[in-house]
């Protein structure tokens, strides 16, 4: 699947955040542009939350997102919030929990509901439910805040991973994450759109 963007524009009063935006992504790619660009708001009409002023978008299927803000169900448990988006509900529970673990994540971390976790621990949970999601496409609004180094490494392997070879897009100022990735890098503020690598 390939998802495609086409002449996009979007304004928010006399502002233009972006105007004749295209481009093609077949894979992971990351999405660069200054603050205020614009880049939440693109990820938004990609989603199907937000109408774009003019252009179209397609190929995007059924859509996993990880947002600014974790959108997690407080009573629930870290993996319960992970199993929520699957149909075969209860039977991933050991493969959630060792994915878990793998980003350092165990024991009374899993036990108890998450609106008891920390930053950290709740954007873990949410990338998880992304990624574990049964989807033709994943967005992910900088997902590595309030992670340290090491988990923004592990995390970051975990989505090289789990999103090669279908759809997924990322808007993240971190460096470190960019490098960590190392996907595609797609500066939206020029034109023609250009692919730093």
């Amino acid at each position: 699947m390939t998802l495609r963007v086409e002449h996009l524009a979007k304004r928010f009063g006399q502002n233009s955040l972006f105007a004749d935006l295209c481009f093609e992504a077949a894979g992971p790619a990351v999405l660069w542009a200054p603050s205020g660009w614009g880049k939440t708001t693109l990820l938004r009409i990609l989603l199907g939350l937000e109408k774009p002023d003019a252009g179209t978008v397609s190929g995007v299927g059924r859509a996993a997102a990880v947002f600014q803000e974790d959108r997690l169900c407080p009573q629930l448990t870290a993996v319960e919030n992970v199993l929520l988006v699957l149909p075969e509900g209860r039977a991933a529970r050991a493969g959630v929990e060792a994915d878990f673990a793998r980003l350092g994540m165990a024991g009374e971390a899993l036990a108890v509901p998450a609106a008891k976790l920390s930053g950290g621990q709740k954007r873990r949970a949410a990338l998880l439910r992304a990624v574990w999601a049964r989807a033709d496409s994943r967005f992910f609004d900088e997902p590595f805040t309030g992670l340290d180094p090491d988990a923004m490494a592990r995390a970051a392997g975990l989505l090289k991973e789990r999103c090669a070879g279908a759809p997924a897009l990322l808007a993240t100022h971190d460096c470190a994450a960019i490098e960590a990735l190392g996907w595609p890098v797609m500066r939206l503020d020029e034109r023609p759109l250009r692919q730093l690598r």
